[in-house]
């Protein structure tokens, strides 16, 4: 077996990009992985720990806990979470990450952000993405904030670093994460913000893992890069048609107006605002790229493996 050569802290270990991400480094490549946890006996911790994943209990505010677990590594994923009553808080998480690795002596840093960045990138979209926005809204300052965290980690002075922006993930559509989109499983429709004919980029996020890794084996190819991440993509009710074909019951899309949207924006309402902007992003998805790079997983392939958790959620 071959002597691991490198040493990769993975925020969010226990969550669902950085465990696959965690557990693909053990298993693939035979690299050393460290993470935080706020609880170490969880089921998700202890599968880690059993994986050969070395744990410090704390959380992304926890100083301590971050200096002790980032020493020794040279490279970083950085992976955080939106926290939806303080927009600002993960890009404090993340400069407090930034600093501890950088003090270790990390190398390297992969960063999986947001495909809603690419608005910022070009003044045309962000004009156009701006008319349907609630000024200041969650979504704005989210997307605000995924950016900060690329300036951040660009201006800190890391030897290489690239960044992964990952479209709308296909966990959503099951538990946990359906929660925060409960209408197709509760009430066999999609009030969407996307048009008929848009495109939806969907991401499988044992995908974005298999991307992260293929950037860390090669940091100069990587170096300096935006990425616009997606496994397939596919019209909101060709995805519905496959998601129901997995359930077992119908699923269909209905497309709200514009005067819908302006109706429900009142309320700020962080999906509508989101989907409004997921209108553009197959612009920034170039699959033919993606797939010199890694395999993507279909959406109906990740159903099929996730076929227990289908069953579960539509039940």
């Amino acid at each position: 077996m071959a002597a691991a050569t490198n040493t990769v802290f993975v925020c969010g270990a226990t969550g669902s990009q950085g465990g696959a991400l965690a557990l693909k480094i053990c298993k693939q490549l035979n690299w050393v992985v460290h993470s935080t946890a706020r609880n170490i006996a969880s089921p998700a911790a202890i599968s880690l720990l059993e994986a050969g994943v070395k744990l410090t209990q704390g959380d992304w505010d926890d100083k301590a806990a971050l200096k002790a677990a980032l020493t020794g590594c040279d490279k970083l994923f950085l992976c955080l979470l939106p926290d939806f009553k303080d927009s600002d808080r993960e890009r404090r998480q993340a400069e407090g990450i930034i600093t501890a690795a950088k003090a270790a002596g990390v190398s390297q840093v992969v960063a999986s952000t947001s495909l809603g960045v690419f608005t910022l990138d070009d003044d045309h979209l962000e004009l156009e993405v701006q008319k349907h926005l609630t000024p200041d809204s969650f979504m704005a300052r989210h997307i605000a904030s995924k950016k900060s965290i690329e300036t951040a980690v660009r201006n800190a002075g890391f030897e290489h670093w690239t960044f992964l922006r990952p479209s709308f993930f296909m966990a959503n559509f099951l538990e946990p994460k359906v929660a925060r989109y409960p209408e197709p499983r509760e009430h066999g429709t999609w009030t969407t913000a996307m048009t008929p004919h848009a495109q939806l980029a969907l991401i499988d996020h044992v995908d974005i893992a298999a991307f992260a890794i293929a950037a860390f084996q090669n940091p100069q190819k990587f170096h300096d890069r935006a990425i616009g991440l997606a496994s397939e993509m596919l019209t909101v009710q060709e995805t519905l048609e496959i998601l129901g074909q997995a359930a077992g019951r119908e699923l269909k899309a209905i497309f709200m107006t514009d005067e819908d949207i302006r109706e429900k924006q009142k309320t700020s309402n962080v999906f509508t605002n989101s989907q409004v902007s997921m209108r553009y992003m197959s612009k920034y998805i170039d699959l033919e790229m993606i797939q010199s790079v890694i395999q993507p997983t279909s959406f109906r392939e990740f159903l099929e493996r996730e076929k227990e958790g289908v069953r579960e959620t539509y039940k």
